[in-house]
């Protein structure tokens, strides 16, 4: 028995040795591996992690400047409004002007064409004034002529005559 017992101890011994030196060593080889694989893999995830930090400070800086250009563009709009209120006001205000000057222009114009009117009555009545003063003098100067050769006959006979006088 105690030789079974010595078998049984040498076997276990050879186990033991087999393992520390076999087994146990490609146990260590397999964790050294697994440390330099986690060397990798922690590079990888610190520069994943650095990737995504990098992109996250470009999110924020990002949406940081569309947050300055929205509040910028809210204030063009708050400026753009008080512009277009301004301008409504001026464009109401030359509207107005403009409806005066064309009812000051339709007075100007019915006033031009109530003195056009008159002128072509004072013109027309002028003008028969004038035509019936030349036809008065158109008369008075055929009584005129008639009284001049009246006067010429009178005055110088006509040669036949003064020879039958004669």
């Amino acid at each position: 028995m105690q030789r079974a017992i010595w078998i049984i101890t040498f076997f276990i011994i050879i186990a033991i040795g087999y393992y520390w030196m076999v087994v146990d060593d490609s146990r260590t080889k397999q964790m050294v591996e697994l440390a330099d694989s986690d060397a990798e893999l922690s590079g990888d995830v610190n520069s994943t992690v650095e990737i995504y930090d990098r992109l996250e400070k470009k999110w924020i800086g990002t949406s940081k400047h569309v947050q300055t250009l929205q509040k910028e563009t809210h204030a063009h709009y708050a400026v753009y409004e008080v512009q277009m209120d301004s301008i409504d006001i001026v464009f109401e205000e030359i509207k107005f002007s403009i409806e005066q000057l064309e009812e000051i222009f339709t007075r100007k114009l019915d006033r031009v064409k109530d003195d056009v009117r008159n002128l072509e009555d004072s013109f027309e009545s002028y003008k028969r004034s004038t035509k019936r003063d030349l036809r008065e003098i158109k008369q008075n100067i055929s009584t005129i002529r008639d009284d001049i050769n009246t006067l010429n006959t009178t005055v110088f006979p006509p040669v036949e005559d003064d020879e039958k006088k004669k």
